[in-house]
């Protein structure tokens, strides 16, 4: 099994769960809608929130409710829509120290057309992310226990993985729709939906358990795929897949339920917990989200 974070916790009553996460930090507009405007439409919305997003600040959001300590590493721009994100940030007990503030951007966004049972996404890029990635030292590793990063297989990540490594903290890493094996090789939890996976070169189009034993062999680490209603599923070099389902809900609004379970699985499985463990408290997570409009992990 891949090897915790070694390290005590201040207080010595077991392992420590101090997380850095690197990638992006949206502003979002979540419009609630049954479907898309057709051409020359007025299409009259439902309700709509507007509130800070991303994949990495919602799972840096969901690790912080999950009780571990967790520093950021992104970019927002000089302006008031990245005050409202640093301020939900901190807010949520996330560690801003390595979020940089890009006084030459604006604030990334995404405009999010949500029907519950499905979303549609356009992004607008901002601030400069790779730079806070790339500011990112040895000293900041060391200080961490576990690094989480989410984006494209770029250099600054690439050196990130790479640091974690040579000081024996564990990864993870969020495909969110990337192949991402030239971060992924080697022992890390590698996260994606049902949806990613069956976009990954030699997929089983039908088969997610299939596609993610043969990643889990090929890469000798952990794929964790997310099911939708069905659950989600863990594979293990050397070991049968394992299902977990989840309990049937109406979802109001999908934004962030995946980052909200990656939150939970990685939390879960930095404290120790097993397989099981960690979808079952990763699936609970991300019912939190979706369940209630506008929620965050």
């Amino acid at each position: 099994m891949l090897g915790r974070g070694a390290a005590a916790a201040p207080d010595g009553t077991g392992p420590a769960r101090r997380v850095l996460v690197a990638g992006g930090t949206n502003f979002d507009i979540i419009v609630q809608a049954a479907r898309l405007p057709e051409e020359h439409e007025k299409l009259r919305g439902g309700t709509f929130s507007a509130l800070p997003g991303g994949s990495a600040a919602n799972t840096a959001l969901g690790l912080a409710r999950q009780g571990c300590a967790v520093r950021l590493a992104s970019a927002v721009g000089d302006d008031a829509l990245g005050r409202a994100c640093l301020d939900g940030l901190r807010a949520g007990g996330v560690d801003t120290s390595r979020v940089r503030v890009d006084t030459t951007a604006r604030t990334s966004m995404a405009l999010v057309f949500s029907s519950g049972s499905g979303k549609r996404m356009m992004t607008f890029a901002g601030a400069d992310r790779e730079a806070a990635i790339s500011a990112v030292n040895e000293e900041d590793v060391r200080a961490v226990d576990h690094v989480h990063v989410v984006g494209e297989p770029t250099r600054p990540l690439i050196r990130l993985v790479a640091l974690a490594r040579r000081h024996g903290r564990s990864v993870s890493v969020e495909w969110n729709g990337r192949d991402m094996s030239p971060l992924a090789g080697g022992p890390a939890l590698n996260l994606m939906n049902a949806d990613e996976a069956r976009g990954l070169p030699g997929a089983s189009p039908d088969d997610p358990a299939a596609t993610a034993q043969r990643y889990a062999e090929t890469l000798t680490g952990e794929v964790i795929v997310t099911l939708g209603p069905r659950g989600a599923l863990w594979a293990s070099p050397g070991r049968p897949p394992l299902h977990v389902p989840t309990r049937p809900v109406e979802p109001v609004d999908r934004t962030g339920g995946g980052d909200a379970f990656n939150a939970g699985v990685i939390a879960g499985w930095l404290s120790g917990g097993s397989r099981e463990h960690c979808l079952r408290r990763g699936l609970d997570a991300a019912l939190h989200v979706i369940t209630r409009r506008g929620a965050r992990p």
